[in-house]
């Protein structure tokens, strides 16, 4: 057995352990006595595989027969004959060295054709720990399993164990779906029952053996049609009636290879389901199933146990958080092995174990960064679990110097996450190294002067001075001595010579903006000087060369206001060469969460605050349309820190300063005249959902005050704010 060494495994430290590479002989026993640190120990079995919940002594047949070495193939053969086994084991000096079968019996007879030939045992078995997780292993046709005592106790073949874990796994999942809290029905495409679990048999009061094979849509009332699920259609909060019994649920189709071969329906009864009370927060509608908020979710949930012990990873996974480690391999891991492995840190399980309360951290991970939520679940005064609410707030950010020469603080950063944003910056990315007129459209204060540096950073001038000039800021009558220059004595006042602010982009990049603005004389001028690459001061006749780029950025229609005659043609055709639309903030909402972290941070440190922000405020942030874009978000977590009286910025902080407004000088609904019911009931609710959430300060509270559900406060809430934006009515209503 000199060539069999025990399966090689990656250890948590990422490269081969000396510990796992000890050759196993004999029985596993010598192994376990080199094994004495426990780290290493414990994370063969966590990191070596993907995590297994079935022992090798479940699976393992005992040993019945053991022959000598020296025992001839025809001898052996009988034996194996008469004791009805399949497999005996080698013995040489009371160690097993091999094991041969029927099989390998006949196939030495053949070859050799000596039947009084000494055997030849077969080599490609492995010793195992029979507490140890049961996996395949390859390169290894059996297995034979030795106990605490370092004693041979069974074996297993590894096509019989693939076998078997795939009952087991089979099993295990259909026992799942019996112990689910819900109904769960499937159909095939032609709608008939192919399976129901137990809580279905006991909310529908049937057997699935009645109920198994026959047309689903003849069993219950709905009004809604099985058909468009087939085509892809989700169906949520559909109540149907069966057996006089009010059921509520959802629709969902089934998918195999990206083929949808069937529909599942998941199901409370009515009564049930009203009377449920969620344990979690982030459970949003009590209706859905579970796997579909999750999907849907873009926040990822993780339970442990009371040890830290992960054991649920739902919603979104963050692969650049987590780096190497797969969404399945986090089963089983426990988040201090985590956080001393460097995967994260700080540890929030370790910090809510400790406070015994809700704790709220920015962690960093491999290549991102989340803001988590630790909740603890008590039980007689006790953790139970803790179950922890992350959002991704990392940021596809591109860092750049900022210019030498710049006159004020400018935050050259580049944060986002949207995929428009992406795009976008791929887009600024192959724009930079070319020495093209670029013009940067957007609303007011998307952030164009950054994209704009960002260009300048990327280009062959970045060692070159950034001049940013807001062509609106600018008196007309001084315009063309800021930007041109003028020779001393050229108009009262010009006591010195003054170089004007193209000079002073030399060999660098002009930023022009709000270059609408430009009086309609001024933008001849600037036409020249694009065209002929040359100022000349007010006051002088001879012409300096130059050389800039010209990054050109407004917030209005140029194409339009040239129709108007408010815009030269030919000076728009000059800059607009390379146009670059930067898309409004309410447009990538996932930029929103972490712009806003990011604002808090920087602000916390200019302040000296420690402030932090939650979850729930920033799904608030998220909700509302922002018509000041970058800018107004900005200011709104500046006076977020101002008025937040505690550590956590809250939904209700942001609530009051979102929706600070003239709401209260509105009255209720006045009735004049004749209006539509409908408009009038839609109105009558607006204002009662407004001043419920005005005075209660949440939806949470404005829907129990109304006597309602929070998803219905939610989605009345959000259209009301849909509807206002933008040039709405004179208050935004959000969330």
């Amino acid at each position: 057995m000199q060539n069999n060494r025990y399966p090689s495994y990656d250890c948590v430290c990422r490269k081969r352990c000396r510990f796992v590479e000890k050759r196993m002989f004999n029985y596993v026993g010598m192994h376990l006595a080199i094994m004495k640190d426990i780290k290493h120990a414990v994370t063969l079995r966590r990191i070596g595989g993907t995590y297994m919940h079935w022992d090798w002594k479940g699976v393992l047949q005992p040993i019945g027969l053991f022959v000598n070495s020296d025992m001839t193939v025809k001898n052996v053969f009988a034996l194996l004959k008469e004791n009805e086994s399949e497999v005996g084991f080698v013995l040489e000096d009371e160690e097993i060295i091999g094991y041969v079968t029927t099989t390998s019996l006949l196939d030495q007879l053949m070859e050799e054709g000596d039947p009084n030939r000494r055997i030849q045992p077969e080599k490609d078995f492995l010793f195992v720990r029979e507490e140890d997780a049961a996996k395949h292993i390859h390169n290894c046709s059996l297995v034979i399993g030795a106990d605490i005592f370092q004693q041979p106790t069974g074996y297993v073949f590894m096509d019989r164990l693939d076998q078997y874990l795939s009952e087991v796994q089979l099993k295990s999942f259909n026992d799942a779906l019996n112990s689910a809290e819900m109904g769960i029905v499937t159909m095939n495409p032609s709608f008939q029952v192919i399976f129901m679990n137990e809580k279905a048999e006991q909310i529908l009061g049937m057997k699935k053996s009645i109920i198994q094979g026959r047309d689903y849509r003849r069993l219950i009332r709905m009004d809604t049609s099985f058909d468009e699920v087939l085509r892809g259609q989700k169906w949520f909060g559909i109540e149907n009636t069966f057996n006089f019994k009010v059921i509520s649920g959802q629709f969902s189709p089934i998918y195999e290879n990206g083929k949808i071969t069937g529909i599942i329906h998941n199901f409370y009864l009515k009564d049930q389901l009203e009377e449920a009370v969620h344990e979690i927060d982030f459970v949003r509608e009590m209706n859905e199933d579970l796997q579909a908020i999750y999907s849907l979710s873009n926040e990822q949930i993780l339970v442990t146990d009371h040890n830290g012990t992960i054991t649920r990873v739902a919603g979104a996974y963050f692969n650049n958080f987590w780096g190497d480690i797969e969404h399945d391999e986090l089963i089983g891991m426990n988040a201090a092995d985590l956080e001393s492995s460097g995967i994260f840190q700080p540890n929030i399980i370790a910090a809510c174990m400790k406070k015994n309360s809700r704790v709220m951290l920015t962690q960093k991970g491999k290549n991102g960064t989340v803001l988590s939520t630790a909740t603890p679940v008590m039980e007689d005064g006790k953790i139970k679990r803790i179950i922890v609410l992350s959002k991704d707030v990392s940021t596809d950010d591109k860092s750049f110097a900022r210019a030498e020469d710049a006159t004020e603080f400018h935050n050259e950063t580049v944060i986002y996450r949207s995929a428009e944003m992406s795009m976008l910056m791929d887009e600024v990315k192959s724009v930079a190294p070319l020495d093209s007129t670029v013009l940067v459209t957007g609303e007011s204060g998307v952030g164009k002067e950054v994209v704009a540096r960002s260009i300048h950073q990327l280009s062959s001038r970045s060692s070159g001075s950034f001049v940013a000039i807001n062509c609106g800021a600018i008196p007309e009558h001084l315009i063309e001595s800021e930007l041109f220059g003028h020779e001393k004595g050229a108009f009262t006042g010009a006591d010195s010579k003054r170089v004007g602010l193209f000079e002073q982009g030399h060999e660098g990049t002009v930023f022009l903006d709000e270059v609408s603005e430009l009086p309609f004389a001024m933008q001849v001028k600037l036409l020249r000087v694009l065209q002929e690459r040359e100022v000349i001061r007010v006051g002088s006749t001879v012409p300096i060369k130059i050389n800039v780029r010209v990054i050109a950025a407004t917030n209005k229609n140029l194409r339009q206001m040239v129709q108007k005659n408010q815009f030269r043609e030919d000076l728009f055709y000059r800059l607009h060469v390379v146009p670059i639309q930067i898309p409004a903030l309410r447009n990538r909402k996932d930029d929103i969460s972490p712009l806003a972290v990011s604002f808090l941070e920087e602000l916390n440190d200019r302040n000296g605050y420690e402030k932090k922000i939650s979850t729930n405020a920033l799904n608030l942030l998220e909700s509302y349309q922002w018509p000041g874009n970058i800018r107004e978000l900005r200011n709104v977590i500046e006076r977020l820190i101002v008025i937040s009286r505690e550590d956590e910025i809250s939904e209700k902080d942001v609530y009051r300063v979102l929706w600070e407004t003239d709401s209260k000088e509105q009255g209720f609904l006045t009735i004049k005249g004749i209006i539509p019911l409908k408009k009038a009931v839609e109105e009558t609710e607006k204002q009662l959902i407004e001043l419920a959430v005005e005075k209660y300060g949440t939806a949470t509270d404005a829907a129990k005050a109304l006597e309602t559900s929070i998803s219905t406060v939610s989605r009345r809430m959000k259209r009301f704010n849909d509807e206002r934006m933008p040039g709405g009515a004179s208050h935004d209503l959000l969330l």
